[in-house]
C-alpha cells in the first residue's frame, strides 16, 4: 500500500489521471481541485457538533454519465432537483450533508462553463447501495453520476466509480492502490483452505461423499458467502469506531490468550450451508418447473412444485437475514476491549481475548501487492502501532498459520500473517473490494424456468 503526504488537489490530480488512463476523458483538473478541496476542509468542520459525512455524486453536463440505470427499475435512483442550486462551498455542503445521510440519500453535484460547482440537487434510493454490501440485494444497482465522492471522517475523502474504489485522501496521506487480500495472495489463499477443510468436515468435499452429489456448482456461491461474511464482520466493526480484532485461528487454540469471555458460537457457519442447502433445493424445484414447461403434453403445473418453491424462498429469505444478523452480533463483540477469536469455521469461541505471551517482533514487514511478494515489502517500525497491534502481530508471528485483522479506530483495516520468518502485514484493507455478489446460482436458475416459461407461451 503505497502512502505518501499529499493533499486535495494531489487528490484530485490522481482521479483524473485515472480517468484519462482508463476513459481517455477527464473533467477539468480544476474543478476536481476546487471540488476535493471542499470536501476535505468541509470534514474538518461541524454543524451543531456533527462533522459532514456525506455522499456527493458528480454529474458533467458535457457528458453522459458512465453508470445509468436503463431500463429503470422501479427502485433506481433519481435526482431531486433544487428550484436553486446552490454553490458547492464549504458551508453549504456542512448543512445539506444533514439531509443526506450516505446510508440512504446523496448530494447531485455539477460544474458550469466558468467551472462554478454547484449543488442542483439531492439523489435518492441510495439504500440500494447500502443493501446490497449489508443484505445482498438480488442485483448490484448502478450508482448515478459520473464518480461518487464520500466523506468518510475528519480529513478523509474516498473516491468511488459505482462500486470500485479508485484512491482516497486519509489526513493527507494519498492512497493510490487497494489491494483485495480476500481475493488473492497468501491470506485469500489460507482462508481457501479454511474453507475447504470445513467443506470436509461438513461432507461435501470429498468424491462420492454424503451429501447432495450434485452440489458442487453451489461450492462456488458458499465460498463467495463465506468470505463476504468475513467483510461484513469487518465493516460493521468499522461503523463502531471503537477499534478491535478478528483473530482466525486455524486450531482453535487459546494457547497464549487471554479470552476473558469464552463462548461457542456457531450459528454463523450453519447458516451459510443453510443459504446454500436452500438455495439448491430452490434450484431443483425451478429445474422441474422448466422442465413442466418444456413438455407440451404436461398442460397442468403440479400445486407442490409452487408451494415447494415457495416454502424453500421463504427458508432461503430468512437464511440470509440470520448471515446478516450474525455478522452484526459478532462485529458487535469487538466493543469489548480486546480481540475476538474464531476457528476455521468460522465459529466464535471468545471475546475480550488479550495476547499475553509473546516476544517483540523484529521481522515486521509492510506488503506492497496482495501476494506479499519480497521484492515489494518494506521493512515496517512497529513504534508507529498501537498496544493493539503490536500484541495482534506478536501472536500471529509466535502462531503461523493464525490470520489476525486488527480495525483502528479511525476504521483503517490491517490485516497480517506469518510468511516464512517474517510477520507481513497488509495496510488499509478495503473490504468493499473483497465484497462479491452472491445471487449468481439463485439468477442462474431463475433465468432457465423464466426463459422455459416465455418459450411455452410462445
Amino acid at each position: 500500500m503505497e502512502r505518501e503526504s499529499h493533499f486535495p488537489a494531489d487528490l484530485a490530480r490522481h482521479v483524473a489521471q485515472r480517468f484519462m488512463a482508463e476513459y481517455g476523458y477527464s473533467p477539468p483538473v480544476e474543478v476536481l481541485v476546487k471540488l476535493m478541496e471542499t470536501l476535505y476542509f468541509a470534514s474538518l468542520k461541524t454543524d451543531e457538533g456533527l462533522p459532514p459525512v456525506c455522499t456527493i455524486n458528480f454529474f458533467d453536463p458535457h457528458r453522459t454519465t458512465f453508470t445509468t440505470c436503463e431500463p429503470a427499475p422501479a427502485d433506481c435512483w433519481s435526482e431531486v432537483r433544487f428550484e436553486s442550486p446552490a454553490p458547492l462551498d464549504i458551508r453549504n455542503l456542512t448543512k445539506l450533508a444533514r439531509a443526506a445521510d450516505p446510508a440512504v440519500a446523496s448530494l447531485a453535484v455539477t460544474y458550469d462553463d466558468a467551472g462554478n460547482l454547484s449543488i442542483c440537487g439531492l439523489v435518492d434510493q441510495e439504500l440500494r447501495y447500502s443493501d446490497f454490501i449489508a443484505l445482498d440485494a438480488a442485483v448490484a444497482p448502478p450508482r448515478p453520476g459520473l464518480f461518487q465522492a464520500t466523506i468518510t471522517g475528519v480529513g478523509n475523502v474516498s473516491v468511488y466509480v459505482n462500486y470500485r474504489l479508485i484512491s482516497s485522501l486519509e489526513q493527507n496521506s494519498l492512497v493510490r492502490d487497494y489491494h483485495d487480500v480476500l481475493w488473492e495472495g497468501p491470506v485469500h489463499d489460507l482462508l481457501e483452505r479454511h474453507f475447504r477443510a470445513f467443506l470436509i468436515d461438513e461432507g461435501f468435499a470429498a468424491e462420492g461423499a454424503a451429501g447432495p452429489s450434485n452440489y458442487s456448482p453451489f461450492r462456488a456461491c458458499l465460498q463467495v458467502r463465506w468470505i463476504n461474511a468475513i467483510c461484513r464482520i469487518l465493516m460493521s466493526m468499522q461503523r463502531y469506531k471503537h477499534g478491535g480484532g478478528l483473530i482466525i485461528s486455524p486450531t482453535g487454540s487459546s494457547s497464549g490468550l487471554n479470552v476473558k469471555y469464552r463462548i461457542h458460537y456457531s450459528r454463523l457457519p450453519s447458516a451459510l450451508l443453510g443459504i446454500d442447502q436452500y438455495e439448491f433445493l430452490r434450484g431443483q424445484v425451478v429445474q422441474q418447473v422448466a422442465q413442466v414447461c418444456q413438455d407440451r403434453s404436461r398442460d397442468v403445473l403440479p400445486c407442490s412444485l409452487h408451494y415447494q418453491q415457495r416454502e424453500f424462498r421463504k427458508r432461503f429469505d430468512e437464511r440470509k437475514s440470520e448471515v446478516l444478523g450474525c455478522t452484526h452480533f459478532i462485529a458487535s463483540l469487538s466493543c469489548v476491549d480486546g480481540f475476538v477469536l474464531m476457528d476455521r469455521r468460522l465459529r466464535v469461541l471468545g471475546f475480550g481475548v488479550e495476547v499475553r505471551s509473546g516476544e517483540p517482533v523484529e521481522n515486521l514487514t509492510l506488503a506492497g501487492d496482495p501476494a506479499g511478494s519480497p521484492q515489494h515489502r518494506r521493512r515496517g517500525d512497529l513504534e508507529q502501532f498501537g498496544t493493539r497491534h503490536r500484541a495482534m502481530i506478536r501472536y500471529c508471528h509466535e502462531n503461523p498459520g493464525a490470520l489476525g485483522f486488527v480495525v483502528s479506530q479511525d476504521g483503517d483495516i490491517r490485516a497480517m500473517l506469518r510468511l516464512g520468518d517474517q510477520l507481513v502485514m497488509w495496510e488499509n484493507i478495503e473490504v468493499q473490494l473483497a465484497f462479491r455478489s452472491e445471487s449468481g446460482a439463485l439468477i442462474r436458475h431463475d433465468g432457465a424456468a423464466e426463459s422455459a416459461g416465455a418459450e411455452r407461451a410462445a
